[in-house]
């Protein structure tokens, strides 16, 4: 299973807030997790990529899409 998340207008702070509510309550069996961050500012897009880290994420993978990242779960 997969599922989506879109972080666009949130701050770094609220986006940190989001992801860990949403990966928390997010079933074991949804093993993808595609975040919308965008890519006009590179404040989300560097948080998600490079900072952001959460028990389950297996490993991140940066699509040809800039404004997304896929993270896999555990």
């Amino acid at each position: 299973m997969l599922s989506t998340i879109d972080l666009h207008g949130c701050s770094q702070s609220e986006a940190k807030v989001k992801l860990d509510h949403f990966l928390k309550g997010t079933s074991i069996l949804v093993k993808e997790v595609t975040i919308v961050h965008g890519y006009s500012s590179s404040i989300l897009l560097n948080y998600v990529r490079k900072k952001y880290s959460h028990p389950r994420i297996e490993r991140k993978i940066l699509t040809l899409n800039k404004g997304e990242t896929v993270f896999i779960l555990k």
